[in-house]
């Protein structure tokens, strides 16, 4: 009885369900359809077969394994990489069957459920997706150079008569672990599944030297020029060069500038010439001839801005472009020429040359007083006359024959002030250096040649011919035919 009343209930019940929702009675030779409302990631499967269903998401889901990854940095996109280069993929593949089978299944309670579910709204479904992590990180650790960078200081420049500054660079290093965790996340979690834009995690490095730092030079400390006029044209090219390697230098407070760290070597490479210069107290050629010019006009330019001078020597004899006291020589490796910027502000370098003269010029931030002026003077102390003549006798060249070589130098002892001036009255005079320079004879050649002189020649005259007496009858004498006395003669 209880079997048949059981029965009875699920005949009632397939009836009520047929009249509710048709589609579950429908005929066995139709195929099963997904019904109306069922959506998967916003794509509507209803209508589809089962198979359908499971072709539309297989499609849906190589389409979004076809996407690109785009690691950014700041505003920049630094680096793209295709999802297919680290496994992106749907995280769990029997879903699709699942879905698939919506409203299709042989049990009836179980289509109608899932239809109530749709008449419900509760058919929309999402797919997550997972990625190879590991393989992602070895991507990106290949890649790195594309992302890491040094740190740049800002730059100044003066153009076109303007001081110009270009804005640092911060440095950066890829963390390739950090990044790929957070590109499996943003993966696995709620994303629109297109392109995925992530900003890689980075390691920055500030630079030393901002354009905040450099905007505060502004004004001139200290200019000065000499005149390489009647320079030869290597001499000339040398102070060129030298010229260009100081400038556009940029002196941070505390630091000290070496002019020879700045210009050496001295060789053909570097753009020097052989030149007239300075060796132990002789004029000689040498490479790069000239060069003192340069740190002696860049030696007036620091004394006018101010600078601390940290080594200078003054030359073995007098130069004719600065007044004495007032130059600094260096001679590779043992002579430089340094100063520091005891400023709080940095100091930019500007060096040319243009129209027979080489002129450096100091900019930076003006913190002395408006009133107060700046100049120097040059005093003789001693004068040293050069000593006698160094002869050297050639006894290839004839006497009388005379060459200098090198003419006498004065030597002199100079000390150098500088004098400060408020509204034009000498409020100091400071000792700046005493300058000793050394006096040379003048170096000559002399020819000792004496040809040697030969006797005068004199004339000899032959002897004349001897002959016997001749014979009375004419006939030559012949000791032979005189006969010899008899002496029985008796005559």
């Amino acid at each position: 009885m209880k079997k048949i009343i059981r029965n009875i209930l699920a005949a009632l019940a397939i009836v009520l369900l047929g009249c509710m929702f048709p589609a579950l009675t429908s005929s066995a030779a139709s195929e099963p359809t997904i019904p109306d409302g069922v959506t998967v990631e916003g794509i509507a499967l209803g209508g589809m077969t089962a198979q359908e269903a499971k072709d539309t998401l297989n499609g849906y889901v190589e389409q979004v394994k076809g996407q690109t990854l785009h690691l950014t940095a700041g505003e920049d996109t630094v680096v793209d990489i295709p999802f297919s280069q680290f496994g992106v993929d749907i995280s769990d593949p029997g879903v699709i069957d699942t879905i698939s089978q919506i409203g299709s299944g042989k049990n009836i309670l179980a289509r109608y459920k899932a239809l109530r579910d749709v008449t419900n709204e509760n058919a929309a479904y999402t797919l997550t997706f997972t990625c190879d992590r590991d393989a992602l990180a070895g991507v990106l650790n290949e890649r790195a150079g594309e992302v890491n960078r040094e740190p740049q200081d800002a730059i100044l420049v003066r153009h076109g008569g303007q001081l110009l500054i270009t804005d640092e660079v911060i440095g950066r290093t890829l963390q390739p672990d950090a990044t790929a965790d957070q590109v499996a996340a943003a993966i696995s979690g709620d994303w629109d599944q297109k392109d995925l834009t992530v900003a890689m995690t980075v390691e920055e490095t500030q630079p030393e030297h901002t354009a905040q730092e450099l905007s505060v030079v502004q004004d001139v400390l200290g200019t000065y020029s000499t005149s390489f006029a009647g320079s030869s044209y290597n001499r000339i090219e040398n102070i060129k060069n030298g010229a260009a390697k100081i400038d556009e230098t940029v002196l941070y407070p505390g630091e000290v500038f070496s002019f020879t760290e700045k210009v050496t070597p001295f060789t053909s490479d570097n753009g020097y010439y052989i030149a007239g210069g300075y060796a132990s107290g002789r004029n000689v050629d040498s490479m790069g001839g000239g060069i003192c010019q340069v740190s002696s006009t860049l030696y007036n330019t620091v004394l006018r801005s101010e600078l601390t001078v940290v080594e200078r020597t003054n030359h073995m004899m007098t130069v004719g472009y600065v007044p004495l006291g007032a130059d600094a020589t260096i001679a590779e490796p043992t002579i430089d020429f340094k100063f520091r910027n005891d400023y709080e502000y940095p100091v930019y370098i500007e060096a040319y040359t243009y129209n027979g003269s080489v002129t450096v010029t100091f900019y930076g931030k003006e913190t002395r007083p408006s009133n107060r002026t700046v100049e120097f003077e040059s005093v003789t102390e001693q004068t040293i006359a050069p000593g006698a003549d160094v002869v050297t006798e050639d006894p290839t060249l004839p006497a009388g024959y005379e060459e200098v070589t090198q003419s006498a130098h004065t030597g002199y002892v100079a000390s150098f002030y500088k004098l400060v001036y408020v509204d034009g009255v000498l409020e100091s005079r400071e000792l700046v250096n005493r300058s000793t320079y050394n006096a040379y004879p003048r170096y000559v050649i002399r020819g000792t040649y004496v040809p040697e002189t030969e006797p005068p020649q004199t004339e000899t005259q032959a002897p004349a011919d001897t002959q016997a007496p001749a014979d009375p009858a004419g006939t030559p004498a012949d000791p032979a035919a005189v006969p010899s006395p008899d002496p029985s003669s008796g005559i």
